[in-house]
């Protein structure tokens, strides 16, 4: 019997520490997935109605190929659903996407094209 108390105690105590880590998603959040067959070695999000690109989100780290990222917007990070992303990759080459819905979405996953050397991402 007081295996059942402490075990319904615990997922009490998980619930209550999860609910508030669930609501607090920002409608903008999203999956990045990267199957282009590179290492991004950078990834950066700004707002569409800004001219400069906000701070590298990988910071020191990469994204391997064939790896998923969540990218979080603590406290919504702004009223804004339009935002520009842009990927470089180790060799220092990149691909932009202008005024990309995220609220409307839930992830993006980056393609590469080798025959073609093309850039695309494809959204869900």
């Amino acid at each position: 019997m007081q295996f059942k108390t402490i075990a319904a105690v615990v997922a009490a105590a998980s619930f209550a520490v999860l609910a508030p880590t669930m609501a607090s998603a920002a409608p903008q959040d999203f999956q990045l997935d990267n199957e282009t067959g590179y290492t991004i070695k950078n990834l950066y999000i700004s707002p569409t109605t800004t001219n400069d690109w906000q701070d590298d989100v990988l910071g020191q780290d990469t994204l391997d190929t064939g790896a998923a990222l969540n990218i979080h917007f603590p406290g919504g990070r702004g009223e804004t659903c339009e935002w520009d992303l842009k990927i470089a990759y180790n060799d220092d080459s990149s691909h932009e996407w202008t005024s990309v819905n995220l609220c409307s979405i839930n992830k993006v996953t980056i393609h590469y094209d080798e025959g073609t050397q093309t850039t695309s991402a494809t959204s869900e």
